[in-house]
Order: C-alpha cells, then structure tokens, then sequence
C-alpha cells in the first residue's frame, strides 16, 4: 500500500477504536433504506447494460462477460460513489474508465512481488499495487463532488450517492439494521448471534460523528477498489454457470418473471427476496469467492476453545475462503453448482462460520447488501445465456433473446 496520507484513512487500514469510528459511521450507509434510495441509479446503469446485449443478441454476437460485466459495475459505482455518469460500453476512452481500468491491469511480476514479499519490504522498495497518479485522479474526483455536496443547499433533496451519504454523516440517524434489513433473504452473512456483539462495539460514545474530507476520499476509493472488478467477476461467473445449466436459467427466468410488474419493472424489495436469485449468487460467491483467503489480526492472547491452539496479540491469521468453500465436510460434492444449498428449506443447514464470501462477525464486508442488490438487479434474465467458449483469461458466451 502506499504511504499516501488519504489511503490510510480508509476502513480496510482502520484498527481499534479508529475503525468503530468509521464503521459506526459507515454502517447506515449501506442499510436497506439507503439502498431503495440508490436502486434508481443502479437500475439506469442496468439499462446501459441491456441496450448492449440486445445488440449483441440482434447480431449474434459472442460476449466476454468479464469486459460486459465489468463495464456494468464501473457504471454503477462511478454513479453511486463518484456522481459521474460513464457509460463505459460505448465510452471506453472516458478519463474515468482509463484510469480506473490501470488499476486492475498491473504487470503480473509486479503481483506476484506484492504476493512473495513482506509488507515492510515493498514499503522500503516501493513496490504498490496502484499508481500513486491513478489515485489522485480519484481523490481529486470525490474532492470536487464533495465540495458541490457541501456548496448546493438543496443537496439533500436532489442526491442519494455514497458521498452525499458521508458529507451528512453525522446528521444520519443510528441504523444499523431495521426489520426489513432483517426479513431480506441472505442475512446468513449477518449471524442473528452475533448482532448484540456487533452493536456493542459499534455503540461508542463519540461526539465526532463528522468525517473529514481525507476520510470521505478514502472511503470513496475504498468502495471502488473493493466493488468493481469482484462483482464484475461474480456476475461473470454467474452466468457462465446459467449457461451451463439451462435448467436452472429457466427455473430462475420463472421466479423473476412471477414478479415483474405490467412496466416490466422489478421493486427492489420483491427483488432481494426472491429465494432463488438469491440462492444462485450465493452459490456463485461460494464457488468463487472475491477473495480465497481473509487475513484477520488478533487482538490480545486467546486460546480456541479446547483446540489447544493458542493466539497470540498482534498475530495474523489467515482464513482460506477457497478450501473451506470447497470442502467436502462441508458442502458435499463441492465442485458442483448446487443452488439448493441456499434455497430456504435447505439454508438453515449452512453455518455462517463456513460461508464467507464477505466475511463474518463485526468486521464483514459493509458494502455486501449494495453489491447483492446490485448483482440481483443484472443478471439477464431478458436473455438465454448459451456456453460457447470458456478461457483462462476470459469467460465467453454466446446470447439469445427471449
């Protein structure tokens, strides 16, 4: 990571009292009420996404779903987090796009530097992830939509993106789960047992409700590094599997249209809930979770449970995602694509502990609920996904309307 002053104030970097600062700060941007609030946006991005498979689907095209699907999530977030309109399909030369693109496109030497080597020695050698120019070019973005948020009076009438949801920070009421937050489907990442722990530690006692611009430029960032290229990949994924089973395509294209309304239209609170959806990312995530392992730190000494495993304060602890989500004492044939796992009769059998696309416990992904809404909104149920090609670099489909 960089030694930029704004990079270090993002929740990823946070520890201690610093982070409950920011997380209890952070958390009721992304309840269910805010995210009605940004379905809107979302769903004119969708629209961008939909005119092109049509032409695709008009001329028969085959499709690298990773470039579609990736154009479609940096519509989105350049819209909800950065108040920038891009239309990556048919602007790929946008000053947004380009830059945003380098962040994912460095050499595969340098990524395996940043794999091999210790933290203390890439800081020495400077070895980043991401071009310090790049992240200014950011920075600089969520600087000027922040001063315009800051500027207009009228601003909490006529916005609902994430920066203006941070620039009214400390006026937002505290909610950090209301009932419908609770009802909506794939809270198997939100453990009932561990809610009273959660409040707990995010229940400070702290006049300093305020972020400061540096935290709102990091936590901007943040947002896109962490919400772009991963569920860019999972919708990929995603439908890939739809097309490898037909079946299951047309049993969800069943459920989906049982709730369309006469405009064609889907409400976000039928769309959360539909057990199939939500049934068929689910597995998706498990097959192919964003990140194969989680690194945590403990806090102080502890000893797990009666393991004879002790922890020790400061210790790193890595977490492999990718072998729990593929082993067979917990999910048996765990190489197929199984949505029933998820669907309601059979989820209560699936330990939160083993299902962790977006983490557990306290320190689990913020933004899960906006990525799922967003991810549910795309998957193109207007179209037949039809495999045709599968590489190593890139997933390809061919698509027919329906």
């Amino acid at each position: 990571m960089s030694n930029n002053k704004i990079l270090f104030k993002h929740l990823f970097n946070s520890r201690g009292d610093d982070w409950r600062r920011l997380r209890s700060i952070l958390s009721p941007t992304f309840t269910s009420g805010k995210m009605r609030k940004m379905y809107p946006m979302v769903r004119e991005c969708l629209n961008d996404l939909l005119d092109q498979l049509d032409v695709c689907a008009v001329n028969g095209n085959d499709i690298n779903l990773k470039d579609m699907m990736g154009n479609y999530t940096m519509d989105v977030i350049a819209r909800c987090a950065f108040a920038t309109k891009t239309n990556a399909h048919k602007d790929p030369n946008n000053p947004f796009v380009t830059n945003a693109k380098k962040i994912f496109s460095f050499p595969f030497f340098r990524i395996l530097l940043i794999i091999l080597l210790p933290k203390t020695v890439r800081k020495v050698f400077g070895i980043n992830t991401i071009d310090d120019n790049v992240n200014q070019f950011f920075f600089d973005i969520t600087k000027q939509v922040i001063q315009q948020r800051k500027s207009s009076k009228d601003s909490h009438k006529t916005y609902n993106d994430f920066i203006k949801l941070l620039v009214d920070a400390e006026y937002q009421k505290e909610e950090l789960m209301d009932e419908k937050d609770i009802s909506e489907s794939y809270h198997v990442n939100e453990e009932m047992d561990s809610k009273p722990l959660t409040r707990n530690l995010l229940s400070i006692d702290s006049s300093n409700k305020r972020l400061s611009d540096y935290e709102i430029q990091a936590q901007g960032w943040v947002f896109f590094v962490a919400g772009y290229e991963t569920t860019a990949t999972t919708l990929s994924f995603c439908s890939y599997q739809l097309a490898l089973n037909p079946h299951i395509q047309d049993r969800l294209y069943e459920e989906v249209e049982g709730v369309v309304d006469s405009d064609g239209e889907i409400k976000y609170d039928e769309l959360v809930k539909l057990p199939l959806l939500d049934a068929i990312l689910s597995e998706t995530l498990r097959l192919y979770p964003p990140l194969v392992r989680l690194t945590r730190k403990s806090k102080s000494d502890y000893m797990l449970g009666d393991t004879g495993i002790q922890l020790y304060g400061g210790q790193d602890i890595k977490i492999p995602v990718y072998a729990i989500h593929h082993s067979e004492e917990f999910y048996p044939n765990a190489d197929k694509f199984d949505p029933d796992r998820f669907m309601p009769h059979n989820r209560h059998n699936i330990n939160p502990y083993i299902y962790l696309p977006f983490g557990a416990g306290p320190r689990h992904c913020i933004g899960m609920r906006f990525a799922l809404m967003e991810a549910k909104l795309a998957v193109p149920l207007k179209f037949k996904t039809i495999t045709r090609i599968c590489a190593a670099e890139k997933v390809v489909v061919g698509i027919e309307k329906r």
